[in-house]
């Protein structure tokens, strides 16, 4: 194994556990694409402090939205990939607020490094990785 092979592993890993996005900010469509939602106008108020109000960008693991999506009632749908909240380890994330308490910061703990970011009011989110690339195994007994 290379240190390429190991680093596309910690980059396809990171992605999948953590990459996330503002709930409505993606939608589906009828061929089942997502893609960017147009209407998203952003998170307003106290919801924006919540991690139910923040999904997983990647295919979806629970059976209750894989069902909705192979009903095809996920398309237009908002809720059609995994919540945060839903996480099976409780504790991994955690959502703080900046100074201007306009901007949602969403850290994973997991990932040591991985930063999730979405002005309130507004369509703007992203995220960005700056660890060591090494997953905190240890998490579940610090919890």
């Amino acid at each position: 194994m290379t240190e390429l092979d190991r680093l596309a592993y910690v980059v396809s890993a990171v992605e999948k556990e953590c990459q996330v996005v503002p709930i409505g900010a993606l939608k589906m469509t009828p061929i089942h694409e997502v893609r960017r939602n147009e209407g998203f106008k952003g998170l307003r108020g106290a919801s924006a402090w919540s991690l139910d109000n923040y999904v997983h960008f990647r295919s979806v693991l629970s059976k209750e939205k894989r069902d909705l999506i192979d009903r095809d009632e996920g398309i237009f749908n908002n809720q059609f990939l995994d919540t945060l909240a839903q996480d099976t380890l409780k504790g991994a994330w955690s959502i703080q607020k900046d100074t201007t308490e306009s901007v949602a910061i969403i850290r994973n703990k997991l990932w040591p490094g991985y930063y999730a970011y979405h002005r309130t009011n507004s369509p703007i989110y992203g995220s960005l990785y700056i660890g060591s690339g090494l997953r905190n195994n240890d998490l579940p007994f610090m919890l």
